[in-house]
Order: C-alpha cells, then sequence, then structure tokens
C-alpha cells in the first residue's frame, strides 16, 4: 500500500483561526495564501468554511505546488492534499517534500505561538481519504447502480456528476487511485480503461474552460 504524509492541527476554534493567520504572515520564499483558488472554489459552490489553500513557486528543491487545508471536526484542520501547479502530477515524494517544508518553515513556527498541537504523520494513500464526502458520495451511487457492461443514459448522469464534482473540489489525485478502487469494486478491465479515459479527458476539458474563463 502506498503511503503520504498529512499534517493535522487540533486547538479551539479561535487558536486555530490565529494559527493559520499568523502562517500567512510568515510566508516567504515563493510561498504565498492562494485566495485566487479559494475564490475559484467558492465559485463553484463547494469551499467549505475553512478551506484555505497555499501555494508555492518551483525552486531548486520542490516543485511548483499548492495546498489544501480542510477541516475534520470543529476542533481538528488538516493538510494532505498537495495540488501540481505546472507538472501533469507530483511523485509521492515531491508532495512529501511540499508538506515538509510547509510544516517546518511556517506552520510550526506559528502553532508554538499559540496553544495549538501540530503533527506530520505517514497514512495509507487511498482514494476514500481524496475525494470530498460528497464527491465519494456520487462515486459510491455511480458504482452501484450503474450497468457494468455498456453504460445508459441514467449511469451516465450518475458518472458525470462525480466528474463534475471532483472537478469543483479541485481534487488532483493520483487517477491511478480511481482505477484500483473501480478494480477492487469489481469493475471490468475493459470498462474500467473506458471510464479513466473519460475521466482524464473530462478533467482536461474542464481545467481548460477554466482558465479560458478566468483569461476571458
Amino acid at each position: 500500500m502506498r503511503s503520504i504524509n498529512e499534517i493535522t492541527m487540533r486547538g479551539s476554534r479561535a487558536d486555530l483561526e490565529q494559527l493559520l493567520a499568523r502562517v500567512e504572515a510568515r510566508l516567504v520564499d515563493g510561498w504565498r495564501r492562494n485566495r485566487q483558488a479559494e475564490e475559484r472554489l467558492g465559485r463553484h459552490g463547494v469551499r467549505g468554511p475553512w478551506d484555505c489553500c497555499f501555494s508555492c513557486n518551483a525552486s531548486a528543491d520542490r516543485p511548483a505546488a499548492g495546498l489544501w487545508v480542510h477541516a475534520r471536526s470543529p476542533s481538528e484542520l488538516y493538510v494532505s492534499t498537495v495540488v501540481p501547479i505546472e507538472k501533469e502530477k507530483l511523485t509521492n515524494e515531491e508532495c512529501n517534500r511540499v508538506l515538509a517544508e510547509f510544516e517546518r518553515e511556517f506552520l510550526r513556527p506559528a502553532a508554538s505561538e499559540t496553544h495549538v498541537t501540530t503533527e506530520l504523520v505517514q497514512r495509507e494513500l487511498s482514494l476514500e481519504h481524496e475525494l470530498s464526502p460528497e464527491g465519494l458520495r456520487l462515486l459510491r451511487a455511480f458504482a452501484a447502480s450503474a450497468n457494468r457492461t455498456n453504460l445508459d443514459t441514467n449511469d451516465r448522469c450518475r458518472w458525470n456528476a462525480f466528474l463534475v464534482r471532483v472537478h469543483q473540489d479541485e481534487s488532483r489525485f493520483d487517477p491511478s487511485l480511481l482505477d484500483e478502487w473501480l478494480q477492487q469494486n469489481g469493475w471490468s478491465e475493459r470498462m474500467r480503461s473506458l471510464l479513466m479515459d473519460e475521466y482524464e479527458a473530462a478533467r482536461s476539458l474542464l481545467l481548460a474552460y477554466d482558465d479560458g474563463s478566468e483569461t476571458s
């Protein structure tokens, strides 16, 4: 099983808010609060109250990437999603390196000034961790009712709803995780290949649409 690092932050609401403000004030060396990405998520109507994005430029030691802070509960935030900015995808090692730098240079010093406790832990990499609860619900609804030999109109609607939600959530997981999930849930190699081709094409098209609408 593959693994990836995750940062957790635990404290009161006020302390967590203070922590994020202190992190933002410390950002240097090509790091910034990416409010454009946050606004884009808000326009899609899927941004949670704690969701925020920090990004970094490419350097000799790291790729250009963005990372998202999400809430697991009212007293716990976490960071596990690292999104490539200039490359098609990042290796697990690259993701872990970006997370480690963010935790070491900004998060840990800021946390020392608050009552928040932080932890960098290793977890197993799975599709369930990479999708939002709604994205996972839509995928399961599709898989549970679809004709696994030849998708009908209703199957297509459910599959497209999942693809749109993944795009709205800006979930940039390794596509092989989706292929593994489909295989574990009994999908044939032929259908998995078809769905994965459609997934890649849809993500590319939706990203191109977003880029075009932002520059028009």
